[in-house]
């Protein structure tokens, strides 16, 4: 595994600590962050394997969302 990818699989850990340590402490005003760094972890993967197989994924990475819909 490339150190890129070990960085990666990291952060998708710490990402989940962060998600369990919010819920344990009950902080629902953390949910929104959460969820935009979730996204943009997929994203930050999608680009990682797009680098060792270009042809396997699907041209869009993630759905965006207008601020403006968001709730």
């Amino acid at each position: 595994m490339d150190r890129l990818a070990e960085l990666s699989h990291e952060l998708t850990s710490v990402l989940a600590e962060l998600r369990d340590e919010a819920n344990r402490r009950d902080l629902a005003r953390l949910a929104a962050p959460l969820h935009w760094l979730d996204e943009a972890e997929r994203w930050l993967n999608y680009e990682i394997v797009r680098q060792y197989a270009p042809s396997d994924r699907d041209p869009v990475p993630f759905t965006y969302v207008p601020a403006h819909l968001r709730k």
